[in-house]
């Protein structure tokens, strides 16, 4: 699995990028069991946020940091204010540890 995350905004307006590539599973090589199981949590939260931004119960706030984070395919972005749990310490993780 490919993870990228993009964190723009702040005070600055600069931008992190970071990404990784895991395995969730596969028959042949085992899942990075870190990695994926803290995969697997995000995409629990990401099914429980709203699907356009304008739905986002968090309104913008000046300054603040916007989240785009892409799971395989699906892209999506998401406030600073909304970013939390599992999701949020994925996204951290990636940025921290990824290239």
């Amino acid at each position: 699995m490919k993870v990228e995350v993009i964190r723009s905004g702040g005070v600055a307006g600069i931008p992190r990028r970071g990404r990784v590539e895991f395995r969730v599973r596969g028959p042949r090589e085992p899942a990075d069991t870190e990695w994926a199981s803290l995969y697997r949590a995000a995409r629990s939260e990401r099914r429980r946020l709203p699907d356009t931004p304008a739905a986002q119960p968090a309104p913008r706030v000046r300054d603040a940091f916007c989240w785009t984070l892409r799971f395989g395919r699906e892209r999506f972005e998401v406030p600073d204010a909304t970013l939390q749990g599992a999701l949020r310490e994925l996204a951290e993780k990636v940025l921290a540890e990824g290239r």
